[in-house]
């Protein structure tokens, strides 16, 4: 299975989809996913994807494929930087889908 997390873009077929970071968290506990692309921002004073990487590494969670498709280029790099240093045998990728 494939999640998409994003508050604004629209979602890809194909994917599991989530608006917020709790209810990805909610998904990424209850199910095995082999791709999950992540947006930094999740609007306006809530957690970030950011926050989702570091709850899954928390839990042991481990995804084979993790895309950042944030337009936020410093939530991209914190992302990438937490990804490289805390996923190591995960294939990390950044591709941005237009809002």
């Amino acid at each position: 299975m494939r999640l998409f997390v994003d508050d604004t873009r629209e979602f890809p077929n194909g994917y599991q989809c989530c608006r917020d970071a709790n209810t990805a968290i909610l998904m990424l506990s209850a199910m095995k996913f082999e791709h999950i692309s992540l947006d930094y921002s999740l609007g306006k004073d809530r957690k970030t994807g950011l926050d989702i990487l570091i709850w899954m590494k928390e839990h042991d969670v481990f995804v084979p494929e993790i895309n950042i498709h944030s337009n936020n280029i410093k939530g991209i790099e914190k992302m990438r930087k937490y990804c490289d240093e805390n996923f190591p045998d995960s294939k990390i990728t950044e591709y941005t889908l237009p809002k």
